[in-house]
């Protein structure tokens, strides 16, 4: 019998809300989180230990270079930002310290989101300029999810996207529809190149899901 995918296990969680809002989606997103903390097969603490062998949504305490994560972020709020996802779905290009650049796939409206994640799937990187963000590892709330390369596709349709400004300490809503017109305007400055994998386990030669 194949094993449910990320996308169906959350559309159960779904069932026992009362709403299909972005944000029932991602309260059910934190309740298949919790349970994964339950099962240790899904938490990779050591990466010197990974055999990076099996294509699978796992939990990790830090980003991995090439992959598309998920995670629970919320920056300081005594800065200013424009507007950030508190539950980006994030492209790791690099690491640098304790911070990360990544690219929120999620500000990219959902047509073109599909163009971009059928470049990395075919280890190509086409990502706008805008979407790029350097995080803080300290303002990662809990564990990185760690997305199995084959469901990049289904996972990026969940909308659990909660877009956020801040200024002078004060946070307010921003709209969806307003961040992808934002992306849209500005899509011809990309990020290019090609797709670059890195393991902190014996396996990053061969591995590159």
């Amino acid at each position: 019998m194949a094993s449910k995918t990320l996308f169906s296990q959350v559309q159960e969680e779904l069932d026992i809300e009362e709403g299909k809002s972005p944000f029932f989606y991602r309260r059910a997103m934190r309740r298949l989180i919790t349970r994964y903390k339950q099962d240790p097969s899904k938490i990779i603490l050591d990466e010197k230990r990974d055999t990076g062998n099996v294509d699978e949504n796992t939990l990790r305490i830090i980003p991995k270079p090439g992959h598309v994560m998920m995670f629970d972020y919320m920056p300081e709020k005594d800065k200013n930002f424009k507007y950030f996802d508190s539950f980006p779905l994030v492209y790791i290009v690099s690491i640098s310290g304790n911070s990360f650049l990544g690219s929120d796939l999620r500000r990219i409206d959902p047509m073109r989101r599909k163009k971009v994640i059928d470049a990395l799937s075919n280890d190509r990187l086409m990502l706008p300029r805008s979407t790029l963000s350097k995080y803080l590892v300290k303002n990662v709330k809990g564990f990185f999810l760690d997305i199995a390369h084959s469901e990049w596709e289904s996972a990026s349709l969940l909308p659990l996207e909660n877009f956020v400004s801040i200024k002078d300490g004060k946070q307010e809503l921003v709209k969806t529809t307003d961040v992808w017109k934002n992306t849209r305007s500005s899509f011809g400055k990309m990020l290019r190149g090609r797709r670059i994998y890195r393991s902190y386990g014996k396996n990053d030669e061969p591995f590159r899901g």
